[in-house]
């Protein structure tokens, strides 16, 4: 996904790019579509200000077109809600199969808790750029951005 933007300010290797929501090519949001015009909404408002690494030394006041690979949201969305669900029924399977017949519930409620929690912290510790106590997001800087015409890819 592709959708422009124009560079803010410039704060050492990186670049603040005040990205527009309301871009695209019509089809957008039709079934279909490229669905470009998305790349801002998890982030809130329809107008947001993203930190991006200046890779490609955009300037400030320079028109520049912020990039996502597109399979990125589908793989955040597998760490994100997949990895602690299977964490889940495991820990619940687990937990189901070596406990006493007499407190079966208890322990497989617990191995539920502690198989999701498991789930997420091998996720957060996973080392990928978005992980946490990372600020950098998983996009990068095209100079010139796109024209209107475009779709947003």
């Amino acid at each position: 996904m592709k959708v422009n933007g124009v560079v803010r300010r410039l704060e050492g290797a990186y670049a603040w790019v005040d990205v527009s929501a309301a871009q695209g090519c019509g089809r957008c949001n039709e079934p279909g579509g490229c669905g470009g015009v998305n790349i801002a909404k998890p982030f809130g408002a329809s107008r947001q200000v993203l930190r991006v690494a200046n890779d490609a030394g955009a300037l400030v006041g320079e028109q520049v077109g912020v990039v996502i690979e597109d399979g990125l949201p589908l793989k955040a969305a597998l760490r994100a809600y997949a990895a602690p669900v299977l964490g889940v029924l495991a820990g619940a399977a687990l937990g189901t199969a070596l406990a006493p017949a007499e407190s079966v519930d208890l322990i497989a409620g617990a191995g539920a808790l502690l198989g999701g929690g498991l789930a997420v912290l091998l996720v957060r510790s996973s080392g990928l750029p978005w992980s946490a106590g990372s600020q950098d997001l998983p996009v990068r800087l095209e100079r010139g951005g796109s024209s209107g015409g475009e779709c947003g890819r």
